[in-house]
């Protein structure tokens, strides 16, 4: 069998989510013609034009395409409608480039075999739900605290029918420095990193003068866990973009030395911070997650993170109480690890990948 992977694979570029959802192809490319019999070749098309113009010239079986988020679902659907009605029986699965929930480019559904989010709603039938500003984020905002988000918006209509399409594929968090981290072997010699910082949230309030609720709802988790900084030692600021506080050395050196990350919800639910934490050996403690399907799943309330309100009012409470009973803290860090290592150690993407192909 043979796929065509269609996308931004270059990690120097400042988009890193793209690459970062096509690496583990790479990754596993061994395993994939070992165990499936696949291989493939890769294209730098990012644009529908770029999409169709590689589509047209392949003759493989299926294709795997991750188009910018800048383009146009109108764009979207032309393209797609007309590769499927050119060959019906070939394999298309759109990789959605929208890191909410939600999604511009549902228009596609019909015309594609598995539209998979690397985050997704559980119940894929509240896809048909409205929501203010296209997430369950900002629906909570704006409804349950009252936030004013202007005309900021994620969504599109998702056509009758269609939801079942609607899948799960794998977190942005594969990469070769998290995967390195959770599979290491430390020498007998390496003298483990003390933990000397008691609560870890080193976050971005976006642009400056912007006004966005994704700069408001973090600027609030801050001011949640400041009052510990009484009785505990803190790594906690928020920066806006261009006005760097910290560097990214100083970012990674903290958090290895920390009991508890703090990782409240960026434009989506998951960030690279809730890995980070597990990779580290921290505590992380969140925004519940129940409404999430992503994987590796590390959001087993109780059992591989702790869930906190989503207006943060039981933040310090909850961050003082596993600080003073360390043993727990240490049972749901170790759990998390083992989930995260496993989807690893099992190879779940190759069999993520059959899933697909056989469906």
């Amino acid at each position: 069998m043979k796929a065509l992977i269609l996308g931004n694979a270059n990690f120097t570029g400042p988009d890193l989510i793209s690459p970062a959802q096509l690496f583990p192809f790479f990754d596993n490319r061994a395993k994939l013609r070992q165990a499936l019999d696949l291989t493939f070749e890769h294209v730098h098309a990012e644009t529908f034009t770029e999409i169709e113009a590689a589509c047209g010239e392949a003759d493989v079986d299926a294709v795997f395409l991750r188009p910018s988020w800048q383009e146009s679902p109108d764009e979207a659907e032309r393209v797609l409608s007309k590769l499927k009605q050119e060959n019906p029986d070939r394999k298309l699965i759109f990789l959605d480039p929208w890191d909410q929930v939600n999604s511009r480019f549902f228009n596609v559904l019909p015309y594609v075999d598995r539209f998979l989010k690397y985050q997704r709603l559980k119940d894929v039938t509240r896809y048909q739900q409205p929501l203010a500003g296209g997430t369950v984020i900002t629906d909570y905002l704006v409804n349950e605290l009252g936030y004013d988000i202007g005309d900021w918006y994620v969504g599109s209509e998702v056509p009758a029918g269609y939801e079942s399409r609607i899948g799960t594929s794998w977190n942005v968090t594969l990469i070769k420095r998290f995967k390195q981290e959770l599979l290491r072997r430390p020498m007998i010699w390496q003298p483990k990193i003390a933990k000397s910082i008691d609560v870890f949230c080193r976050v971005s309030y976006g642009v400056r003068g912007s006004h966005d609720w994704y700069g408001r709802y973090r600027q609030a988790a801050i001011a949640a866990i400041e009052p510990l900084e009484q009785h505990y030692k803190l790594a906690v600021n928020g920066e806006y973009v261009g006005d760097r506080v910290i560097s990214s050395r100083q970012y990674f050196n903290e958090i290895r030395r920390s009991r508890i990350v703090v990782s409240p919800f960026g434009w989506g639910e998951t960030t690279w911070r809730d890995y980070e934490a597990v990779c580290y050996d921290c505590l992380l403690i969140k925004p519940q997650m129940d409404h999430i399907d992503t994987q590796p799943n590390i959001y087993i309330p109780g059992e591989t993170y702790v869930p906190v309100r989503w207006d943060f009012q039981d933040l310090e409470e909850t961050c003082a109480y596993y600080l003073q009973h360390p043993e727990e803290a240490d049972r749901i860090i170790q759990n998390a690890r083992r989930v995260y290592k496993s989807y690893f150690e099992q190879g779940q993407f190759v069999k993520t990948v059959e899933d697909l192909l056989v469906a």
